[in-house]
């Protein structure tokens, strides 16, 4: 467990995920967009596993990669596609 690290990238990936949701997604090409809030989700994944005694590998894989395919197609739904603005 390693608390401060994990309470770090939970911070930081939900700070630049809003920042790119609500600020730049419809400025961006839609692959940095994209690609910004998939390490958004990664990161909030790994603070999570962080903060979490004994997290197995397999939970690693499963919620990295989860969160990294989910979290785009999330913000895609709600702001529409990146690059419109």
């Amino acid at each position: 467990m390693h608390l401060g690290l994990g309470v770090t990238l939970i911070t930081a990936g939900s700070l630049l995920g809003l920042l790119v949701a609500f600020g730049a997604w419809p400025r961006l090409p839609g692959p940095v967009a994209l690609a910004l809030i998939a390490a958004c989700g990664i990161a909030l994944g790994a603070g999570a596993l962080l903060v979490q005694h004994d997290a197995t590998a397999v939970e690693w894989v499963l919620t990295l990669v989860t969160l990294g395919v989910l979290a785009p197609v999330h913000v895609r739904l709600v702001f529409g596609p990146p690059g419109l603005g």
